[in-house]
């Protein structure tokens, strides 16, 4: 049998590696997947793949072409894959798959309106990733991001809502009461409605130094990176709700976790303010903000912090650092015609 000519570097615990080996199973491609966790020079292949960074999934194609943590989108398109809907007119466009735009599909497709959901990446969004949901109702104890991903999905499905891989919105444009979406392989689809449901993204400091150690001490997702903060001290950039809440997962792997916060007092919600208070591994320090970070790959990263407007600075020694910060994931309105 003719061996597989893209190899998939990753991790079983990482929920972006699944998203990809689930998306390549589905399109009948092979891969050869290589998991980083049992081997120490395959740890090594992807640092000097990325350039002293450790980020998965990394993935090589025979072309010699190397694709860090894409989307679904971004591999159909080198794939030469173009996953097409049904039809070319729905009641109702969603773009976007989290949990705002899934159950919109939900409760329209029940209602009779024919709907079609467009996403460039996995199910679920950022929920999807998420490694414990505990405010879900309906579920007492908690679930796992990528089952309630799929659950709600498979629910939609049920009633017909269209849900196609790895398509990605380029163009929104309005003809009186119609609108037509274009994807980015070139496909278009006209609508009576369209819901704007991308959800948000990781956002960056923007200060020095980040851009050059991110992948290499700074990292964004804890779920998808904790076990790489094995037995260290991490520093956590947020205090609201996302960022406590992945401070207090982190502590699972680090011996010490610090949550930074710009303002006076935390963001997040009482609950979530008493257990990090209450964790003996974690120091809150408020007031603060990051002006640089300083580090060498493949070493860690030092935190620089200062007082706004006290003139002070201070540095923290930390080998990993988490930023928990969120903003829009496109501005469609910038694209409107």
């Amino acid at each position: 049998m003719e061996q597989p000519k893209i190899t998939v570097y990753g991790a079983p615990w990482r929920p972006d590696c699944r998203l990809s080996k689930q998306f390549l199973g589905e399109q009948r491609v092979r891969y050869n997947w290589v998991d980083i966790d049992e081997d120490e020079e395959d740890r090594k292949r992807v640092h000097e793949l990325n350039d002293s960074k450790q980020i998965i999934p990394t993935i090589m194609f025979e072309d010699g072409s190397i694709f860090v943590e894409p989307s679904n989108a971004e591999l159909a398109a080198k794939l030469g894959i173009s996953p097409k809907a049904k039809r070319e007119y729905y009641d109702l466009v969603i773009v976007g798959s989290g949990s705002i735009g899934l159950t919109t599909a939900l409760h329209a497709a029940r209602e009779g309106i024919e709907t079609l959901v467009i996403e460039k990446g996995g199910i679920g969004g950022q929920a999807g990733t998420t490694e414990r949901i505990d405010n879900y109702p309906g579920f007492v104890e908690g679930i796992g991001g990528s089952e309630l991903a799929d659950q709600v999905k498979a629910h939609a499905e049920r009633f017909d809502v269209e849900i196609p891989a790895a398509k990605t919105v380029t163009q929104i444009q309005t003809d009186g009461d119609h609108k037509s979406v274009s994807t980015e392989s070139g496909n278009e689809y006209c609508a009576a409605a369209v819901l704007l449901a991308s959800g948000t993204r990781y956002r960056r400091l923007g200060v020095s130094g980040e851009e050059d150690l991110i992948g290499a001490g700074i990292y964004f997702c804890a779920s998808c990176d904790g076990p790489f903060y094995k037995d260290r001290e991490v520093v956590v950039v947020g205090g609201g709700n996302s960022g406590v809440e992945e401070g207090l997962f982190l502590t699972k792997f680090a011996n010490k976790v610090t949550v930074l916060e710009f303002q006076d007092q935390l963001g997040a919600s009482q609950i979530l303010r008493e257990r990090a208070v209450r964790h003996p591994n974690i120091e809150i320090m408020l007031g603060k903000a990051v002006p640089e970070f300083i580090g060498e790959r493949p070493l860690g990263v030092d935190v620089r912090l200062g007082l706004e407007n006290r003139g002070k600075r201070r540095t923290i020694p930390g080998s990993r650092v988490h930023i928990h910060r969120a903003g829009p994931q496109y501005r469609f309105r910038q694209r409107y015609r």
